[in-house]
């Protein structure tokens, strides 16, 4: 499959088509938390993603190994892919089932600042001024939702938990995306090449997490609910869009938009998603306070496409 595009709006076209994706797996995966353990849908929809990528590497004639990089960019897509697809998900759908797909949405607001973060001290990159503007305006929209009363929803201590370990998450797996940028950069006319490390970047959270699941001692009983088969339909379904083809078309996009903060931004558009199908099929309140967060989030990410 030679197909070679390196264009900055394509890019954009592929990120939103990753955060409408994303969005519509993290609802189904919210709803499988309340019958599968974190660790286990971690490992299901990792190892059904891998299988995919092994089918359209065939189907498609994608070699299994990518020659040509050094060997410190083969270490950087490791170590990625240990931080991104395993602890930080791990970390994700343990925060997905203590607070709530909306509340996981507007807290991951904060990622694209801990992305411009460890893209200026990693990368020298820079935004530019109204770029910066929209940025901050999502962080405020982070910072407005962060004081909502809402203690008859859930208990504020599981409410502080679930934040923290969601902006933990989003601070591995921030690393890990804007440690591979320099990789993505040298591949970034070939869709093939972009695809490959997506699926080598998947590979080691697939092996991590298999590691970590062979260690349990309880592994049967975790089992159980897969015997389910609306449980399992749900699993391949959510894994198929959002870690096969959500991660696809986001490294895709990552790797033709030049300024790692800007697609995270744009990825942001999840949140709109998100707290819209939480609200349909979650049956997951929309405060005013969520609505206006929501909102404002929105504004910081269409300033940044508009300038």
């Amino acid at each position: 499959m030679k197909i070679f595009i390196n264009s900055p709006s394509f890019g954009v076209v592929a990120v939103l088509l990753a955060a409408l994706c994303w969005s519509v797996a993290v609802i189904i995966f919210k709803s499988a938390s309340r019958f599968l353990s974190p660790l286990l849908i971690v490992l299901l929809k990792n190892t059904i993603a891998t299988l995919c990528f092994v089918v359209l590497f065939f189907v498609f004639d994608i070699p299994f190994w990518l020659s040509g990089l050094e060997s410190l960019d083969y270490y950087k897509i490791i170590i990625s892919g240990v931080l991104g697809m395993g602890l930080a998900d791990l970390l994700f759908i343990k925060a997905l089932s203590q607070i709530g797909a909306n509340r996981v949405a507007i807290v991951n607001c904060f990622e694209p600042g801990v992305i411009y973060l460890f893209s200026v001290l990693m990368l020298g990159s820079f935004l530019t001024p109204k770029q910066l503007f929209g940025f901050l305006v999502v962080v405020v929209a982070l910072l407005i939702i962060s004081y909502e009363k809402d203690d008859m929803e859930i208990a504020s201590s599981i409410k502080r938990r679930g934040v923290l370990t969601q902006v933990l998450a989003v601070v591995l797996s921030s690393f890990g995306i804007v440690l591979i940028k320099p990789v993505l950069s040298k591949l970034n006319a070939s869709i093939a090449s972009q695809l490959w490390v997506t699926f080598f970047r998947l590979f080691p959270g697939f092996i991590f997490t298999w590691i970590v699941f062979m260690f349990k001692k309880n592994k049967p009983k975790l089992l159980i609910p897969l015997k389910n088969k609306p449980i399992c339909l749900k699993i391949i379904i959510a894994s198929g869009l959002g870690t096969f083809l959500a991660l696809s078309f986001w490294i895709i996009g990552y790797a033709n938009i030049q300024k790692p903060p800007i697609a995270s931004i744009l990825g942001q558009t999840s949140v709109l998603f998100i707290i819209v199908l939480s609200y349909f099929f979650l049956n997951e309140k929309i405060s005013k306070t969520k609505l206006g967060a929501m909102s404002l989030a929105i504004c910081g990410v269409l300033f940044i496409i508009l300038n």
